[in-house]
């Protein structure tokens, strides 16, 4: 078995009853990796609900300043806050798959 830095031998069992193949690394690679896929499909998700419910992309809901249409409601302010986030979300997420499969 190679270096694990520490890690617990109650989370390697973990990692090799999930992952049975491969040594330690690969199998975390493959955890870490299924994880950002499922960030990033949430995020995803998020915006196309709502694009879908705007009727427009994010860029557009700011340009024609929707929430200050809404009367700066909470759920206008809350699907701004959303909305960017979740592409913040998934421009972070897709860096670190690159950083993940570069390694």
């Amino acid at each position: 078995m190679s270096e694990t830095s520490g890690i617990s031998r109650s989370l390697i069992d973990i990692v090799n009853t999930i992952e049975p193949e491969g040594d330690i690394n690969i199998k975390v690679k493959h955890i870490i990796e299924n994880e950002l896929i499922r960030r990033l499909n949430r995020y995803e998700m998020t915006v196309r609900i709502l694009e879908n419910k705007y009727g427009m992309p994010l860029s557009e809901f700011k340009k024609k300043k929707i929430v200050a249409k809404k009367g700066y409601s909470y759920e206008a302010e809350n699907d701004l806050w959303e909305w960017e986030s979740s592409q913040d979300g998934i421009r972070t997420v897709k860096t670190e798959i690159k950083k993940l499969k570069a390694a």
